[in-house]
């Protein structure tokens, strides 16, 4: 049985009733969800305290992961269980939904890291592809437990896949009146990175529900055709399910094809990538419209 653990004074009146609480929650938790080992959490702990769980990162996360050869503690942050545990209903049912998808992803941290490809241009991507496999797979897993009023991120999606042609063509425009190629493509590459692992989000929700975008809302449905994703969208679902339904070869392969979608994406975002003679990866600009590259660079004259 874990323990469950309340550390500081901002929940220690209440430590009994919270124990037994939190303690209940996980059972339950395992009772459903009999494919997630019980004995991998070691230890559930609720603290004043909770660190920064990224480098950088100013504020406190609900929910930090610790992991070791047997297993992993989850130590969520006081205010957050105490806002949790007294408040509305959907509020409880994010608070587990939380921990179920941590305990996933904790399960997933578990597997033997997987050798880097050989290929340069294929290596490059893959940190993409294993954090978009990685995020697929926990959120399927857990989707059952997601309150009902929860978006699937689907709107923050069509948000960026809105905001994302205008960005990459001011980020053109700039490269072509700066000339540095490697700014363009570390930015290029951070928001692709941001855009596949919300892609990935979204579908690992979506597949888990057995729905999808159109059963949600239409209107998303539509947004999605008419981006740039319109026509990656069920292509990268299907390599997702099938990488998550195979393992060894089959899975490498799934995975193998993944990055050339993704790389598919970078292209519509106006960048190519390829690997050139000496065997390392190249970065070179699509060709955009004499039009919209006029357009762009016009807007940006008027902020130099």
């Amino acid at each position: 049985m874990t323990t469950v653990h309340i550390l500081g004074a901002r929940l220690e009146s209440a430590a009994p009733a919270l124990r037994a609480t939190l303690s209940d929650l996980l059972a339950r938790l395992y009772a459903r969800d009999g494919a997630l080992p019980a004995e991998r959490l070691k230890a559930l702990v609720v603290s004043d305290d909770v660190a920064p769980a990224a480098e950088g990162q100013t504020e406190v996360p609900p929910l930090v992961r610790s992991d070791d050869a047997d297993g992993c503690t989850l130590t969520l942050a006081a205010p957050y269980v105490e806002q949790a545990l007294g408040g509305e209903t959907d509020q409880l049912l994010q608070l587990v939904h939380l921990i179920h998808r941590e305990l996933w992803r904790g399960e997933l941290a578990r597997e033997a890291a997987v050798a880097a490809p050989a290929d340069a241009l294929a290596a490059q991507f893959s940190p993409i592809v294993a954090r978009m496999f990685d995020e697929y797979r926990a959120n399927r897993a857990s989707a059952w437990s997601l309150p009902n009023n929860a978006d699937l991120l689907l709107p923050h999606l069509l948000g960026l896949l809105e905001e994302l042609p205008a960005a990459c063509d001011r980020a053109r425009a700039e490269y072509r009146i700066d000339g540095n190629l490697d700014a363009l493509a570390g930015l290029s590459m951070a928001r692709l990175a941001l855009l596949m692992q919300t892609t990935a989000f979204s579908l690992g929700y979506l597949a888990g529900l057995g729905r999808s975008a159109a059963d949600i809302a239409p209107e998303l449905k539509a947004g999605l055709d008419a981006s740039i994703l319109g026509r990656e969208w069920p292509r990268i679902a299907a390599l997702l399910a099938g990488a998550s339904a195979s393992e060894g070869e089959a899975r490498a392969l799934q995975l193998d094809m993944l990055r050339t979608r993704v790389i598919a994406v970078l292209a519509a975002m106006g960048l190519q990538a390829r690997t050139g003679d000496d065997g390392t990866v190249w970065m070179d600009v699509a060709d955009a419209s004499p039009e919209a590259t006029a357009a762009a660079v016009a807007r940006l004259g008027t902020l130099h």
